[in-house]
């Protein structure tokens, strides 16, 4: 294991150039990633299988707690719309997704047309993001068929085998009511109906945590190699799903050894040795994100996505988050609370159980519990160091989910000492903060409804609907939505430099109409409106306005090419000039 470790180190960080690392991505990444969902597959079936008395009894009699875990999973997915939230990196999941199922390569497309009926990606952009949850929504495709829907069925699927985790895991270090109390305080938080519903990777990333912690529970309870290769693969699995989780990979070796421990022996099956070496192609990914400046997306005057400089701003959201009562954001100041108490409370019993002497054993559930709560400590932490981690964002409050985890479970862990009266008074509580807190929150749909850039993508989608016939669209925009929906599309950049082909591919019928969105400002005092620089074609495109609309404090037009004129169009590669600015800078 260690020579495999030496090797991994060598191969992951010296072996190969960047350019080189990208298209082994590229070509590899979804063989990769479906081998190790396939092994760990293999394993997860035979650890269930020997525990089939248990599951089976309780899927033929799931009594009240099933009714229960029902109930909560329908709430979660009831509390926001079906929706994409988090622009445009859920579309861009999507596109890798298709990608992966039409192509077998990892990438998300950016063009793509209709060849003969077949709608055919040819131009593709190697992603930042890890894969595993674009694979299963691949994988869906693959067995049902390709719909823009399906991302959202399997976030749909994933939402009540999340919050059975949830609950077994509280229960594993709980009673039953403070467990089913925790699946209430998950279910009435509204971050978590929000990626629920969404086209996101958030979701996926949380069951997987609960997973592999419930794996890291079995496997210290009875010590054997089916139980420690589950563990260990879905732990590489963890890695994929994002960028941050590869943290739990030390949470995961310190559980496998102090399992050695209790099992008086060194369990090493053929999938833990090689372990580090499925974690290389997660550095290869890393090391192509670092040498792109341009995924990184930093905001002006950030250099680095990492620094001290955004310690004090991201701890300022992270305590707004977590405790605000505005109602303004996705967050829960009740499980907030009761799990900040819950913390409070175990370090004070950690701090006299250190100095116990004799000091009792850590049970199997506590400590995998202890192992993975650092873990996640250390992801918010690392996330405090971020660029773009302010949780009280409504793009970043999602990073706050796998806290969210771990105060649901320190909360039941308070209320099981607490005994009855306690739990009746948390339940009270519960029901009050869902009827002054969690419903007016969900009711004002938060992010979904204030997502004016998705509206404005909706109502383009719907314009173009309507046109008969085959369209082409230059949007201002990315191109992937409109791909995703088959339509074919390019950038207005790419527009500019692409006349006489547009004009080629209009005069032969190969689209009956050119489509361009552009926004629109003030352009003088008097508030007048006229194009954006940004949106401007050249004078050679004549345009017919087709429609506007507003969208907030912008303005959007859609309007039909009618001629292109053969006047020279620049060379591609060179800059458009703008009213104002010369040709060549």
């Amino acid at each position: 294991m260690l020579a495999a470790g030496g090797l991994a180190g060598g191969v992951g960080f010296m072996a190969f150039a960047p350019s080189t690392l990208e298209a082994l991505i590229r070509a590899g990444g979804y063989y990769y990633i479906a081998a190790v969902f396939a092994v760990f597959s293999g394993y997860a079936w035979r650890v269930a299988v020997a525990r089939r008395p248990v599951w089976a009894t309780w899927c033929r009699r799931p009594g009240a707690v099933g009714w229960a875990l029902l109930v909560a999973s329908l709430f979660v997915l009831w509390s926001d719309p079906f929706k994409h939230k988090i622009l445009f990196d859920e579309y861009v999941l999507q596109g890798t997704a298709f990608q992966m199922h039409a192509a077998k390569e990892y990438g998300t497309l950016v063009r793509a047309y209709d060849i003969a009926g077949t709608w055919v990606s040819i131009d593709s952009f190697t992603d930042k993001r890890p894969y595993f949850f674009t694979f299963l929504v691949s994988l869906m495709h693959d067995f049902t068929g390709y719909r823009l829907a399906n991302i959202f069925a399997v976030n749909a699927v994933l939402t009540p085998i999340f919050l059975a985790l949830a609950y077994w895991l509280a229960r594993t270090l709980a009673g039953r009511g403070p467990a089913l109390l925790a699946v209430g305080l998950l279910a009435t938080l509204p971050l978590l109906g929000q990626n629920a519903t969404g086209a996101g990777m958030e979701l996926h990333n949380l069951t997987m945590l609960a997973l592999v912690a419930a794996l890291a529970v079995l496997y210290l309870r009875a010590p054997d190699e089916d139980r420690l290769v589950a563990l260990v693969l879905g732990t590489v699995l963890l890695a994929q799903s994002r960028y941050e989780s590869v943290v739990f990979v030390l949470p995961t070796a310190l559980v496998a050894v102090f399992g050695w421990v209790r099992a008086g022996r060194v369990l090493l099956p053929w999938p833990v040795i090689v372990a580090p070496l499925l974690l290389v192609p997660y550095v290869w990914h890393n090391r192509v994100l670092s040498a792109t400046p341009l995924l990184w997306q930093l905001q002006a005057g950030q250099t680095s996505r990492f620094s001290p400089d955004y310690l004090a701003n991201n701890l300022a959201g992270a305590w707004g988050f977590f405790f605000s009562t505005s109602g303004r954001l996705a967050n829960s100041w009740y499980l907030s609370g009761l799990g900040g108490a819950g913390f409070v409370w175990a370090l004070i019993r950690a701090r006299r159980w250190s100095r116990r002497v004799p000091r009792a054993p850590l049970s199997p559930a506590l400590a995998a519990a202890l192992a993975f709560a650092a873990g996640i400590a250390v992801n918010l932490t690392l996330l405090m160091f971020y660029y773009w981690s302010r949780l009280d964002d409504v793009i970043a409050s999602r990073f706050a989910l796998p806290a969210c985890l771990l105060l649901a479970l320190l909360a039941a862990v308070l209320i099981d000492r607490w005994g009855r009266s306690g739990l009746r008074w948390a339940t009270l509580g519960l029901v009050g903060w869902l009827l002054v807190g969690a419903l007016p929150a969900m009711a004002r749909r938060l992010y979904t409804d204030e997502n004016i850039v998705m509206q404005e993508v909706e109502w383009e989608h719907a314009m173009l609907a309507r046109r008969p016939g085959r369209i082409f669209f230059i949007t201002n925009k990315t191109t992937i939505p409109y791909l995703l929906w088959r339509i074919p599309s390019v950038s207005i950049m790419n527009g500019r430099q692409r006349g006489p082909q547009i004009k080629y591919h209009l005069g032969e019928g190969t689209f009956n109409e050119v489509i361009v969105a552009q926004g629109l400002r003030p352009t003088s005092a008097r508030g007048e409106m006229g194009v954006d620089p940004e949106d401007l074609l050249p004078p050679q495109f004549h345009l017919k306005t087709i429609a506007e609309k507003r969208f907030g404090a912008r303005w959007a037009r859609l309007s039909r090419v009618v001629a292109i004129d053969d006047a020279a169009v620049p060379p591609l590669g060179e800059p458009v000039a703008r009213p104002g600015q010369p040709a060549s800078q």
